[in-house]
């Protein structure tokens, strides 16, 4: 199973009032949300439907509910006095007469429960928190249709979340269910997109900086002598660059190894121009930064025959600290392009994630396109003043409005 076989990926982390819940996936199946909400959620945000909200996915991403595929998702039924529900059911309609599976799984309002069901020829299989609990195998009877649904609660609607839906055209093993529901625990730093733990041995304890926020500009303020205090300018208010500090150690199995990984890992802040630093805290939101590096790399290290070990501080200037962060899917020639239109009196940077950037945009209804030559997942920022655009308007994803 890869990232292709994933054929709808919904992780519901829109704030609440968004009309759009985006897929993650190639397909780009975004889904149109009328009366549900986004709340807190298992991972980030999760979808809250009450009595009629809906989600709906218009686009076919599945093909043929006969063939084989994986449906996988975070559940939560929400508890109220007129009778919380006590299960979730799996109901799969083959078309005819009352010819129905119902599978029933105990739940408990108010917390999450993971929940999977697969297919491959004939045989069904259900999972609850990476368990399997119910093996059918069907002898005939064409598939029609599959629901989630809750025992009655005294309304004819669902009241519950979901976080983390996902469509899949192939069957998961237990293991691989298991492995994708912890996905995301195991935290990833790149940059220019190495993974500087598996290139160079280079492993991050402890970072600094990363989400803290930026230090404020001095305000223009001003003072009287026969006034207690002073006046400042708070409706404008501006900040410094985000430093960034990141507590490393590199192992090595020799001397001449531990100066191999560390001179190598010293270049990747040689090339003209920022760097791209993306911390992986969550599968498909990642931190993501535009830095620099000004400072000595200080390795503290004792030189050793056999296992060679060095501690450093790497420490990182993010220039402009105040973004917005896109991601576009790039899977063939008809989706290479990223348009992002704006109004912004002020200029702002856009990055591509690719190593080319556009500065200083501005203007009135600006449209930038920017042409992708290689298939892949990609992060862009848009640097700047991002509270003063106006009529932002893009067919990438937005990833963190404001970060």
């Amino acid at each position: 199973m890869d990232n292709n076989n994933i054929k709808l990926n919904l992780p519901f982390d829109e704030s609440n009032g968004s009309k759009v819940a985006y897929d993650y996936s190639a397909n780009r199946a975004d889904g149109a949300v009328d009366g549900a909400t986004f709340v807190p959620g298992k991972n980030g945000n999760a979808i809250s439907f009450h009595d009629s909200g809906t989600c709906e996915v218009a686009k076919n991403v599945l093909g043929n509910i006969n063939g084989e595929w994986t449906i996988s998702t975070l559940a939560k039924g929400l508890s109220i006095e007129t009778g919380s529900p006590k299960q979730m059911v799996w109901v799969l309609n083959f078309g005819g007469v009352d010819d129905t599976l119902e599978v029933p799984i105990d739940v408990s309002p108010d917390l999450w429960i993971s929940l999977a069901v697969t297919k491959k020829g004939n045989s069904y299989k259900f999972y609850a928190n990476g368990s399997l609990v119910k093996n059918v195998v069907r002898s005939s009877g064409t598939l029609r249709g599959i629901s989630l649904n809750q025992d009655a609660y005294g309304g004819e609607d669902g009241l519950g979340c979901l976080d983390d839906f996902k469509i899949y055209d192939v069957e998961l093993s237990q293991d691989e269910l298991m492995t994708e529901q912890n996905e995301g625990s195991t935290i990833e730093y790149t940059i220019d997109g190495v993974n500087i733990k598996n290139a160079f041995g280079v492993c991050v304890s402890n970072s600094e900086g990363v989400i803290s926020k930026p230090k404020l500009k001095t305000p223009t303020s001003m003072s009287w002598d026969n006034y207690h205090g002073e006046v400042v300018d708070l409706y404008h208010k501006f900040y410094e660059p985000r430093e960034i500090t990141l507590s490393c150690f590199l192992k090595a199995s020799s001397k001449n190894d531990f100066i191999t990984r560390l001179v190598e890992f010293e270049q990747l802040f040689d090339k003209p121009g920022t760097q791209r630093l993306m911390i992986s805290v969550h599968p498909i939101k990642p931190l993501v930064y535009e830095i620099y590096n000004k400072n000595e790399i200080a390795v503290k290290k004792t030189w050793n025959e056999r296992l060679m070990v060095g501690t450093f501080d790497l420490k990182l200037t993010e220039p402009e600290p105040v973004k917005r962060v896109l991601k576009h899917i790039r899977v063939s020639d008809a989706t290479k392009d990223c348009t992002i239109t704006l109004t912004s009196n002020k200029n702002v940077n856009i990055y591509w994630g690719d190593g080319e950037s556009d500065l200083d945009v501005s203007g009135t209804k600006k449209t930038v396109t920017h042409t992708y030559k290689d298939n892949g997942d990609y992060f862009i920022i848009v640097a700047g003043c991002v509270d003063e655009i106006k009529d932002f308007a893009t067919n990438a994803i937005i990833v963190w409005n404001k970060l």
